[in-house]
This record gives C-alpha cells, sequence and structure tokens, in this order.
C-alpha cells in the first residue's frame, strides 16, 4: 500500500495554480512555510500536528466494512430509532504518511463522527461527505500512535475554508488556553483520495494529562453531562453540585471560575458561535483534582464566520436565539453578578493585550496555500473553488472587524460608549445596541429574545413568563 508521491503542479490544474497565485497575493503571502516544525503556541503537540505538514491517512478497508459504513451514514437516523450504535468500529489498516516519513499502524479501528454537520450533508448532498475518528487503542487497550488513543477527521460542509477549527484552535491556544492541536490533512480510502479533514487532537485522559500534568485523573464531562474519562469509578455528587450552585461564591468553591472566565474570554474574542460562550453545548467540563472544574472549547468550527455570528456581537450575552440555557447556567450566573462580570472583563482584556489579530492572518494565509491542492482536488467538495476563495477572504476580514469591535467594548466599558439605537443603554451594556426595544430593564416578552439583557430568553428573574 505505498502511496503515490504527488507535486503541487501535477495536483492543480493551470487554471487552480493561477488562482492560488492570486489568494497568496490576496493574503499576503507566498508559498506554505517549511520552516520550522512548530510554532510556540504547538509546543506540546505530537509530532503530527506540526504546521508545515499535511498528513495523509491512507486506509485499507474491506469492501463489506466500507460498505457498513456507508449505510451506517445514510441511515442514521433510521439506527437511533432502532436502538443501534449509530458509529460502530471498523477494522482498517493504516499507513500514516507526514513528510518524508511514512509509518504502517497496526491494530487500527475507525468509526464515523459527527452530529449536525452530518445530516446537512444528507439532507444536501448527493454524495455526502463522511467524518472520522481513527482509534489506535481499540483492539490493544494500550495502543497508542505518537502518544495517542485516537485523533479526528472533521470537517463540516459548512466549512467553506476548511480552516476555521485549526485556525480557532491556534488562536486559543497562542493565548494560554488548553485547546486540542490541530492541522490538516487528506483522507484516502482504498488507493484513492476520499477528502481533505481538520486533523484534530482528541479530548481525552492523553489530552488532559498532556496539558495539566501526569497526576490529571480527574473526571471529564462532555457538555458538563457525559462522562468520557473514569467511567468505573467516577461519582456525581460534585457535578451535581456545580449544577446547583446559585451564587458566584458557591462556583469559587467548586471551579477554577477566573481560569474558566479566561476561556470563555477566549471564545468571545473568536465569536465561537456555537461554543459555551454563545449558550450552546459544545464544551468540556473538567473536574482537575486541585483546581475544580475547568471549562474547555471543542468543537470550533462556527468560530470566525459572520454567519454564524456577526463581528459586533457583544462579548458578553451575544445575541442568539433558541439558546440551551440550563448549560449556560453558570456563565449567566456570573454575567449577572456585577463583581462576575468585572473579573470577566478583566479577563477579556487580558487576553486581548496579548491576541495577535494580524499573526492570526498571516497563519490563515499561509495554510489556505497550504491547502489549495488538497482542495481542488477533494472529491465530497460541496462548493466550488471560487467559494473557498471567497470563504478565506470573508474570515481574512472578520479576525480585524471582530478585534475592532473587542476593542470598542472594552473601551467602552472603561470610558461609556455609544448608544446606536438610542435606548439610554451604550454599547456594552446593550445586548442589542441595533434595537431600541431590547436593553437592561426593557418589559421581557412572550418573542423568543432576550428582551432585558439578563441572558434568559422569555424570562424575568429566572422565571419563565410565557407558556
Amino acid at each position: 500500500m505505498t502511496p503515490p508521491r504527488r507535486s503541487i503542479s501535477h495536483l492543480a490544474p493551470r487554471a487552480g495554480l493561477a488562482a492560488l497565485i492570486a489568494v497568496a497575493g490576496l493574503l499576503g503571502c507566498g508559498e506554505a512555510s517549511d520552516g520550522p516544525t512548530t510554532r510556540p503556541e504547538d509546543e506540546g503537540c505530537a509530532p503530527m500536528f506540526a504546521q508545515n505538514l499535511m498528513p495523509e491517512y491512507h486506509l485499507e478497508i474491506a469492501p463489506a466494512d466500507w460498505a457498513a459504513m456507508q449505510d451506517e451514514l445514510i441511515h442514521v437516523r433510521e439506527r437511533e430509532a432502532a436502538g443501534l450504535d449509530p458509529t460502530p468500529y471498523h477494522p482498517a489498516a493504516l499507513r500514516f504518511v507526514a513528510g518524508v516519513d511514512t509509518a504502517d499502524v497496526p491494530g487500527v479501528m475507525v468509526r464515523l463522527k459527527g452530529s449536525s454537520s452530518w445530516e446537512q450533508a444528507l439532507d444536501f448532498d448527493a454524495d455526502p461527505k463522511m467524518q472520522f475518528v481513527i482509534a489506535f487503542n481499540q483492539v490493544d487497550r494500550g495502543g497508542r500512535f505518537q502518544g495517542l488513543r485516537k485523533v479526528d477527521l472533521d470537517m463540516p460542509r459548512s466549512d467553506q475554508s476548511y480552516l476555521k477549527q485549526r485556525l480557532a484552535l491556534s488562536a486559543l491556544r497562542q493565548l494560554g488556553i488548553p485547546a486540542q492541536c490541530a492541522n490538516n490533512a487528506t483522507v484516502h480510502v482504498n488507493g484513492s483520495l476520499y477528502g481533505l479533514y481538520t486533523n484534530l487532537e482528541h479530548l481525552d485522559k492523553e489530552f488532559l494529562q498532556d496539558r495539566f500534568g501526569a497526576e490529571a485523573d480527574g473526571d471529564l464531562w462532555k457538555g458538563g453531562h457525559e462522562i468520557t474519562t473514569n467511567e468505573d469509578t467516577f461519582t456525581w455528587d460534585r457535578l451535581d453540585a456545580l449544577w446547583d450552585a446559585t451564587t458566584v461564591a458557591q462556583l469559587d468553591e467548586l471551579a477554577d471560575l477566573d481560569a474558566s472566565m479566561t476561556e470563555w474570554a477566549g471564545e468571545a474574542l473568536i465569536a465561537d458561535a456555537d461554543g459555551y460562550y454563545n449558550g450552546r453545548a459544545n464544551f468540556f467540563l473538567y473536574d482537575h483534582p486541585t483546581r475544580g472544574f475547568l471549562w474547555l472549547p471543542h468543537d470550533l468550527d462556527t468560530a470566525l464566520d459572520g454567519d454564524y455570528l456577526p463581528a459586533d456581537a457583544p462579548p458578553v450575552f451575544p445575541a442568539c436565539l433558541g439558546r440551551w440555557e440550563p448549560d449556560w447556567r453558570h456563565y449567566v450566573l456570573t454575567m449577572n453578578d456585577p463583581a462576575g462580570r468585572a473579573r470577566y472583563v478583566a479577563a477579556l482584556a487580558a487576553l486581548r493585550a496579548r491576541y495577535d489579530e494580524g499573526g492570526l492572518v498571516d497563519r490563515l494565509g499561509e495554510w489556505a496555500v497550504q491547502i489549495a491542492p488538497a482542495a481542488y482536488d477533494e472529491p465530497h467538495r460541496p462548493f466550488d473553488m471560487d467559494s473557498h476563495f471567497r470563504a478565506v477572504q470573508v474570515m481574512r476580514n472578520y479576525i480585524g472587524l471582530r478585534a475592532d469591535h473587542v476593542d470598542a467594548w472594552l473601551d467602552c466599558t472603561a470610558h461609556g460608549g455609544p448608544d446606536a439605537d438610542g435606548d439610554g443603554s451604550d454599547l456594552c451594556h446593550d445586548c442589542n445596541d441595533d434595537d431600541p426595544a431590547i436593553h437592561p430593564g426593557a418589559a421581557e416578552q412572550c418573542n423568543l429574545r432576550d428582551d432585558d439583557c439578563d441572558g434568559h430568553v422569555d424570562t424575568v428573574g429566572g422565571v419563565t413568563v410565557c407558556p
């Protein structure tokens, strides 16, 4: 199973190369870097996540197993309704290629991954693209590859840049926030290119021990509810206490709240529309043995995207219909406490002082050039290359617009600011400065909006006012 080695000139047609040159000039970069394999924010990552590499996963999967995976993709809803495992593992042979290095990895198992993005592919694409988890420890529980149990190969159809999650995670890591390592990779199945992906570190015990030390053996909860480590020894007591907390003082006793606020502020800085900062359940809670609960970012593939969250969305109480508010209660509790909100603003200001939006733009340009040949060859790409280049340019502009808005918002907290809608509340205290009917002190209406800016939709004082 020897993968062919192909040059960029072979991968991209002449018209494609012209477009590649154009986007490189547009983004202010010339070519993908072949310099140092790691950046300061990538220290501690496994070698497969080096930013100057684009690894290749060459999978050999038996025809029956490949057909079963395709059936699982198409019939996921029926399998869930029937109580069947929607994502069972299947055996595969793996050849991993990264630069000049090649490794044959034994005992590999592969399964599908994804949820809402998976359903979008089913609904809109004739040949929907699979996303994968590759596990090195399913056959041998002690099995590892480059120190990892698993890797995620993630790419929702909505990310026309192919770069959102990689860039967002890089930004958080550069800020010192514990976040997954990532780059881009291609997947080849039975000798053929299948697709271009984010090559993503799996959030598990290896991740915890790498970020928090070998003694990091606390419980890890996906979405704050689903146990993913210590499945045989965990207890519910501390988690129940956290969800029962009603004051910031109680949160301080149970959690490392300052570190968690820094994580929330990092999500606000990159406008993680589908993350905890915006009231979504894409987060992990880690109960550190000595520090208490910590919020960890997860699934950042809607970050830095104005289609999901405008660049001028407020860093506190962003406007978003249909939040799953019970999962957001600790954030709301903290922001409705004056001292808690002040601590959050201080965390945001400290992050903004270290946030290098120019460097982030440079990385975006470099990586856009790096992935362009694979994007051309992508057989499951549900958009044209013009849309891809446009998505990269839009994200480039968004980075600066978001940074400018956070600057204006922070300046407002210190000195006061404009009141665009004339409702008496300035930019940094109004959760929607474009609508005079929405502001602190407004009457809450039954309209699926947070009219009074308390972080709750259709509630007053925590009590639902609508049927």
